[in-house]
């Protein structure tokens, strides 16, 4: 005879009679669920202690969930669990015993979902959520062992070449900015300029505090505990960049640093780029309404408020970075620089460490981010109306 005992407000144990009359416990279980399906067993005759060899008959919706119950996470991991488990996991496995999930059902899967079109980045973050579930079903005792980790490689090889990421030139973002502005004001504009000329991520300029804006010295400073915007589903927040080497001061071309001022003397709200109304943007209303109609055009749309043509189709916000980045080596940065600017961490710990950046590099880096400015304003005054798509990498003058 089994029975189970809450032990704690997360913890259970199991007890159970042994055969010369006294009383054995098993604990460190973390659901009740876990707790009953090992006394189950043990009233079941198998010998306590032991991983059941037969299938759980416990769904992997019913373990799911108790295990999600568990979780202390960011709010933005818990958004997307939630998202990769409604569309995709509990669809094809919610109601599968865990015992039933096997090696070659999951090869199958993932199978199937090439063939549906998903990325292959896609797939690996679904079979990655399913194997970390499956791993604390084995750690609670459901299962003896987690199928994905017995996945062996069989037939064909991947010959996917991965799709480069999409960058712009000057010209074409200063065009994309100007769409932008049409679009959402010029605090759009001013934003994606921004973003391509100082290589900041969205979360970065999103939640830059004015005071964190030196226009007298043209730095903008990325606060290591509050300098980059966070969102989930139904709320934002402010707190720590991406990594500790994004905490950085980011020297502006003097063009920058005018645009911004005027900035200032237009608005006195807290944060920089905001909504008209002065609170923080949300980042999909943006590149729904803004971005994605200013970079690709939306000749397609029926009466759209604005007009808006194709400039650089398939940018993204953070392509603007990866363009910032493509600038900085056609202009013969070195590579401490590069990362210095974009808040990268240098896997060769040497170099990182003794290697700093001198004020005449410096100087070189704001001077040719300032001319290739200059030149895209020449560029889109001499040319208003933008090239036909075919053409517009050959006959912008900064592709180089």
């Amino acid at each position: 005879m089994a029975w189970t005992e809450q032990t704690g407000m997360q913890s259970c144990r199991v007890r159970y009679r042994t055969g010369d009359g006294h009383t054995a416990s098993i604990s460190g279980f973390t659901t009740k669920l876990a707790a009953d399906t090992c006394a189950a067993r043990i009233n079941n005759n198998a010998h306590p202690g032991q991983p059941d060899t037969t299938p759980s008959t416990v769904t992997l919706g019913e373990w799911v969930a108790a295990w999600f119950t568990a979780l202390d996470l960011d709010p933005r991991t818990i958004d997307n669990y939630r998202s990769i488990l409604r569309c995709h996991i509990l669809l094809r496995w919610g109601s599968t015993p865990l015992g039933a999930i096997t090696t070659l059902g999951i090869n199958k899967w993932i199978i199937d979902l090439r063939q549906l079109g998903y990325a292959h980045t896609t797939i690996a973050g679904i079979i990655k959520l399913l194997s970390m579930i499956l791993t604390d079903a084995v750690d609670e005792g459901l299962i003896p062992a987690n199928p994905i980790h017995r996945r062996r490689r069989r037939g064909r090889r991947s010959h996917r070449v991965p799709a480069e990421k999409v960058w712009a030139t000057p010209t074409e973002v200063l065009r994309i900015a100007e769409q932008a502005a049409a679009l959402g004001g010029d605090t759009a504009g001013l934003l994606i300029i921004t973003a391509a000329w100082t290589g900041c991520r969205w979360g970065e300029l999103t939640g830059l505090h004015r005071d964190n804006v030196n226009l007298d010295r043209g730095t903008i400073t990325i606060d290591p505990r509050t300098g980059s915007l966070h969102e989930s589903a139904h709320t934002r927040w402010l707190g720590s960049p991406k990594t500790a080497s994004s905490a950085r001061v980011i020297t502006l071309p003097p063009f920058l640093t005018t645009l911004l001022r005027k900035h200032f003397e237009r608005h006195d709200n807290e944060f920089v780029f905001t909504a008209e109304s002065g609170n923080w943007l949300w980042r999909s209303t943006f590149i729904r309404r803004v971005l994605k109609p200013a970079v690709n055009g939306n000749e397609n749309e029926p009466q759209p408020r604005v007009r808006t043509v194709p400039v650089r189709p398939g940018l993204t916000f953070h392509g603007l970075r990866h363009s910032h980045k493509t600038w900085l080596i056609a202009a013969g940065a070195p590579e401490i620089a590069q990362a210095r600017r974009l808040g990268h961490h240098l896997t060769n710990r040497v170099t990182e460490v003794y290697s700093h950046v001198a004020p005449e590099v410096e100087q070189r880096l704001l001077n040719d981010l300032q001319h290739r400015w200059d030149t895209a304003t020449l560029n889109i005054t001499a040319h208003p109306t933008p090239p036909e798509p075919a053409q517009r990498r050959l006959s912008s003058p900064l592709a180089a």
